[in-house]
């Protein structure tokens, strides 16, 4: 109560103080109008002025909240469409593996400090989480459940390089090629397939997907293409680039599903 007290003073002291400028601006008008030509334009001898004064200066307080209004409504409706073509490329992905039984979860929590490493999500023991269990993005696998509490669970995303982070792939050239997911590089956002046998013909733009041999994630969900093919650093096997279907700077609402080895 004696703090709204001291405020209301407050805006009173300069409720005053601007009529007291207003009004200086006013008698210094009528009485240097001669020598100041740019005042001629200005009626000084209206006893209004002050009144039109303040009431082109509430005009212009109205005129910006109105403004602020706007721009906050228009904010509002893209982000009301931004999430809503989100959610139907959600809804498009759950009907491709309603098989695994999916469960819809958003990203509630994303540290700075493990940005390629980790996302929490809003769903957790209570809501049938469990370690392993395949997470995807809109467009493909982006990690697994690491860790399950109550009503959260932290996901580890593929694109973290923590040693624990390894999974086979498939890569199609005709047939099927087997290959390891060892790396993600942070610069480019690329990831990294090692492991791959020497003679197999690989190409740029060859699709990848995981391969059925894992033992955590079902097999044939997407996780990009190629972009760059060549010789590993002893020459036995070769390296691919890979470019990710999913974008791991923007992940809001994820899909979880069984692991391979809860199916």
């Amino acid at each position: 109560m004696i703090r709204f007290q001291r405020k209301k003073k407050r805006h009173q002291y300069i409720l005053i103080g601007g009529i007291f400028v207003i009004g200086g601006f006013i008698v210094v008008g009528s009485l240097y109008k001669d020598n100041l030509p740019f005042l001629d334009k200005v009626s000084w001898s209206e006893p209004q002025q002050v009144s039109q004064l303040f009431s082109t200066y509430h005009e212009n307080i109205i005129l910006k909240n109105k403004l602020a209004t706007e721009n906050q409504e228009e904010a509002n409706v893209y982000k009301l469409e931004h999430e809503n073509k989100a959610f139907k490329k959600i809804l498009k992905t759950e009907a491709k593996v309603k098989a695994y039984k999916p469960v819809t979860a958003t990203v509630i929590d994303r540290s700075i400090n493990n940005w390629n490493n980790e996302i929490t999500i809003d769903k957790g023991k209570r809501q049938g989480m469990k370690i392993d269990m395949n997470v995807l993005g809109t467009n493909g696998v982006i990690g697994k459940v690491s860790k399950v509490f109550p009503s959260t669970s932290i996901v580890e995303l593929i694109s973290s390089n923590l040693r624990t982070n390894r999974m086979a792939v498939m890569l199609k050239d005709g047939k099927s090629v087997n290959g390891t997911l060892e790396g993600y590089d942070d610069k480019k956002g690329n990831l990294i397939i090692r492991k791959i046998p020497s003679e197999a013909e690989i190409n740029e733009g060859d699709k990848v997907q995981t391969s059925p041999i894992s033992s955590i994630f079902q097999g044939k969900l997407a996780l990009g293409k190629v972009i760059k093919v060549k010789p590993d650093e002893y020459g036995l096997t070769k390296q691919a680039i890979l470019k990710p279907s999913s974008n791991f700077n923007n992940i809001s609402e994820v899909i979880v599903i069984n692991s391979k080895k809860q199916w």
